[in-house]
């Protein structure tokens, strides 16, 4: 099913917030604590426009202070560095697995511990058991992908 964004636009208004939804002209609602607007805001555009409220998509946007928006994209930016960190250090495994450095030499080139090594792929061949953490020698193996 397509659905269809709108915006919920949310602002303060003694103990409750006062919605806008900017593309539906004249709608608006009220909630007592913000965590409802999305749910609120669905409800009202499904019952004023007569759709289904599985196809209504609302981005809920409060208009907070500034240091709340600040530290929402500190934390956006935050989250997108660990992202990046987490496929760079993949890949970086995965050329020095290729490249045959030992275990112990990768962990110690990318400041790793085996146990944050063994979260990228299996450490050990296929088919050996192994219930602690991954060994610090020998040759550096990924998972095959």
């Amino acid at each position: 099913m397509d659905t269809t964004t709108f915006t919920a636009l949310c602002e303060r208004a003694g103990r409750w917030w006062t919605i806008h939804v900017p593309q539906v002209e004249g709608l608006t609602a009220q909630v007592r604590s913000l965590d409802q607007a999305e749910i609120m805001t669905r409800q009202v555009i499904s019952r004023a426009l007569g759709i289904p409220p599985e196809a209504i998509r609302v981005d809920v946007l409060p208009n907070a202070p500034a240091p709340v928006a600040y530290a929402l994209q500190a934390r956006h930016t935050a989250w997108q560095a660990a992202e990046a960190a987490v496929q760079a250090t993949g890949e970086a495994l995965e050329a020095l697995a290729r490249e045959g450095y030992s275990f112990h030499d990768a962990a110690t080139m990318l400041a790793l511990s085996p146990v944050e090594i063994a979260h990228y792929g299996p450490p050990a061949a296929a088919g050996d058991v192994h219930d602690g953490p991954p060994p610090d020698s020998g040759q550096l193996q990924m998972a095959a992908g």
